[in-house]
């Protein structure tokens, strides 16, 4: 054996012989699963059929008494005055529809009164069609209870029930149609049901038999049997439990379609045996009828075809053999060097020496090509090689640089356990390996400075932005305390040098844990959700500004709210609200607030996370579209007891008139905090030597401009601070001389009185001029 494969020929005979056994063998392989197939389909067409004509005639009946129901209702409701002539109406429709053996209507409770909570006439044919009259309104009977009344009183529309044997009724098993009766609103008042047997359903499904050895059976909603060959299984077995007992998905499979009203076949193994199941529907009562057909019986006729078409095989596959024979030794005798060449290049030795070959024919040519194949691999081989090492070289850069710029925010979330009042979380998911979004946070002199940014673009290039701007965020927010500040030296410091033309949307905030008073400038970012304490949310009001790294220069604004206990913020990026699904919709600001509405009272680790699986859920099997960055803080104003700073706030025009309101504020202000009325009346006349100063000197040239005036104080602290504030002229009044009260009023010059008496009652003025306002902050020690 072994000398005969050491020729080309007779090995190339020998694959060719293989290959065609494969081959022949593949084609008469196809051609039984085709006959089978062929067959298969044949028989489920041939046994839906019989199904169907079974089903329409089944159909047929119920739909026939349907249509009794439908034009007795009428009947009932004219004699719904003469409750005792109703057992007439039932009669006539029992008696008129062969289908229907037993009929009533039935009541709601207390429908005719003098007759008692249940009232219900009952009529029924026995085989010889005598009819039996019965009154089932009694306590041994209660109808409502029954299913055949409760769904249709339920559904109010007409409906089949499931089979069942009634007890009291019809005495048998039986289906019942239930058709609700109702009078002008729509109000359920009573129900005409038709009773029919089930002895004809199960007489037709025995002679159900495409095949010989096939049978038949019928499956409720649930999946109960009400036919079937064995009657020890009629509404007492359940096809779903016995397709588990078996432990067969495929029987499983089979009774879930069924049950839902779906047509079509299926090949399995049930007890050992090979069948074919076909099931159809029943339109009028959503029960289906399954046929199953032994295999073995429908392929019986594909035997003798089968054994005519190995033959003519065998013989085809005899004049092939000898061919091939003949034309491989006469015409490939060259083709064993080229072989072992090939075999050797195929192991990758690609400096393999190729046979000469001078032929001047196919064999040349071929040669040819096995000279470029072994040149072309060679150099292929190498490229890839070079080409794996620069992406894996590329890929450790990537997943360094995942690291660092991870490591550049902060991944600690309890850092600050001296502020239990202080809840913070934060989440960073970029779309690639490295992304552009970013988040921060360092408390300094009692207040939480925070930020979050989205650096426009993806990639290295965001993430390269993103890792300056982090860094000058921390640098400035070191020595600047507000946060436009803050905004305008980082937009400064990008834009310098922003020959990329690269921008940040960048929301920073400064919260006072003390007092709660928040300061935020928002540089084109999204605007954040305000979580108040019960719950409600809304996006904060923002004021528009340029993203970082547009326009050197820029003055940005910034603003200011208090914040009340455990209000929240949650600050996130547009990969959040832009999140897409695989039909490319958004999850959009309504898809967010909607899931904010039922997180909003959680911790913020909770909100984060929560929100991130929203995402996730969300978007599917899609790829994530952008960076997704969330920070969420809460503030509880009140656990510190000693240090909780209260706060009321008035604010008026720049007129003369507004300044009356000055007194009732004091007045309330001193009722909260049970002041005595002169240390009011004391404290009334230094502010409002204080606020008309502001108004004559603030907004010169009869300009209109805000003042607000801001009363602080701590629970236990004996002290009052008032805060004025105004955005005017700068002004400071404490650098006024103090009046020389000695002189008379005709040697006294004008002015400096006033701060002389503010002097005078308060106990501390400071001024200072800040964000572009006058801010005078006057002290009053509060003695028992």
């Amino acid at each position: 054996m072994k000398e005969i494969f050491k020729s080309l020929s007779s090995k190339l005979c020998f694959y060719i012989l293989v290959l065609t056994i494969v081959i022949f063998g593949c084609i008469a392989f196809v051609f039984d699963e085709y006959s089978r197939a062929r067959e298969e389909t044949q028989a489920s067409n041939y046994t839906t059929v019989l199904q169907q004509n079974m089903v329409q005639k089944i159909d047929r009946t119920f739909l026939d008494v349907e249509q009794s129901c439908v034009l007795a209702a009428p009947l009932v409701e004219k004699r719904l005055s003469q409750p005792d002539s109703l057992m007439n109406i039932v009669k006539d429709m029992v008696w008129q529809n062969s289908h229907i053996m037993g009929g009533g209507v039935s009541f709601e409770p207390f429908f005719f009164p003098d007759k008692g909570e249940r009232f219900m006439e009952y009529v029924s044919l026995d085989t010889l069609d005598n009819v039996f009259v019965k009154h089932l309104g009694k306590e041994d009977y209660n109808y409502f209870e029954m299913q055949w009344y409760a769904d249709a009183v339920t559904e109010k529309e007409g409906i089949w029930s499931e089979p069942y044997f009634d007890e009291g009724g019809g005495e048998i098993m039986m289906a019942t149609y239930s058709l609700p009766l109702k009078d002008k609103d729509g109000k359920v008042y009573g129900v005409l049901s038709a009773d029919v047997s089930l002895n004809d359903l199960v007489s037709d499904i025995k002679g159900l038999r495409p095949y010989p050895d096939s049978y038949s059976f019928i499956l409720s909603h649930d999946g109960t049997f009400l036919a079937h060959p064995d009657p020890d299984v009629i509404l007492k077995k359940n096809y779903f439990t016995r397709a588990q007992d078996l432990h067969s998905e495929k029987l499983l499979d089979v009774g879930k379609r069924m049950t839902a009203n779906e047509r079509g076949y299926a090949r399995m193994r049930v007890n050992g045996e090979d069948v074919l199941m076909c099931y159809t529907p029943m339109v009028r009562t959503g029960w289906s009828v399954c046929c199953v057909c032994p295999y073995r019986t429908i392929m019986k006729a594909l035997g003798s075809t089968a054994i005519i078409m190995l033959i003519i095989l065998l013989i085809g596959l005899t004049l092939l053999i000898v061919c091939i024979r003949w034309i491989v030794v006469y015409s490939m005798r060259p083709m064993e060097d080229l072989s072992t060449a090939a075999y050797s290049i195929s192991k990758g030795n690609f400096d393999y020496a190729l046979p000469n070959i001078q032929t001047k024919d196919e064999m040349q040519r071929l040669h040819d090509a096995f000279v470029n194949m072994q040149r072309s691999l060679k150099n292929y081989i190498n490229e890839l090689t070079e080409t794996t090492r620069s992406k894996e070289r590329i890929d450790s850069e990537l997943h360094i640089a995942h690291n660092i710029q991870m490591s550049m925010t902060p991944q600690k979330f309890s850092p600050f356990p001296e502020w239990e009042d202080l809840e913070l979380y934060a989440g960073l998911k970029p779309a690639k390996e490295v992304g552009g979004d970013f988040y921060d946070f360092f408390i300094k002199d009692e207040k939480l400075y925070f930020t979050i940014g989205d650096v426009s673009g993806k990639g290295v290039p965001a993430s390269l932005v993103m890792a300056i701007t982090c860094a000058l965020f921390r640098t400035t927010a070191r020595t600047l305390d507000s946060p436009a500040q803050i905004a305008t030296a980082v937009n400064n410091a990008v834009a310098e040098r922003n020959e990329a033309n690269m921008f940040i949307t960048m929301y920073i905030g400064v919260l006072n844990l003390r007092t709660g008073l928040v300061t935020f400038c928002n540089a084109g970012h999204n605007p954040p959700v305000l979580i108040q304490p019960d719950g409600r949310t809304s996006f904060q009001h923002v004021k528009s500004n340029l993203p970082i790294g547009i326009m050197g220069g820029f003055d940005y604004e910034e603003q200011e709210e208090f914040w009340a206990d455990r209000t929240a913020l949650l600050l996130y990026t547009d990969g959040l609200t832009e999140a897409e699904n695989i039909r490319h919709e958004q999850l959009g600001d309504s898809g967010m607030m909607e899931e904010m509405s039922k997180i909003s009272l959680k911790e913020p680790k909770e909100i984060v996370t929560d929100m991130q699986h929203r995402v996730a859920e969300f978007a599917g099997e899609a790829e994530q579209s952008d960076d997704l960055t969330m920070l969420c803080l809460r503030f509880h104003k009140n656990i510190h007891k000693k240090n909780v700073m209260k706060s009321k706030e008035l604010v008026i025009n720049n007129t003369i008139e507004e300044s009356a309101k000055l007194f009732p504020f004091l007045q309330e202000l001193g009722k909260e905090l049970n002041l005595n009325e002169m240390l009011v009346n004391s404290i009334n006349l230094a502010l409002e030597e204080a606020l008309v100063n502001s108004i004559q000197y603030a907004y010169p040239n009869d300009k209109f401009g805000p003042i607000s005036l801001i009363a602080l104080w701590e629970e236990d602290s004996k002290a009052l601070t008032f805060v004025l504030k105004d955005k005017g002229v700068p002004f400071d009044p404490t650098k006024a001389p103090d009046a020389d009260i000695t002189l008379g009023l005709d040697d006294r010059p004008i002015g400096g009185l006033g701060i002389f008496l503010i002097r005078q009652i308060m106990d501390k003025v400071e001024y200072e001029y800040k964000d572009l306002s006058n801010i005078l902050t006057m002290r009053k020690e509060i003695k028992d």
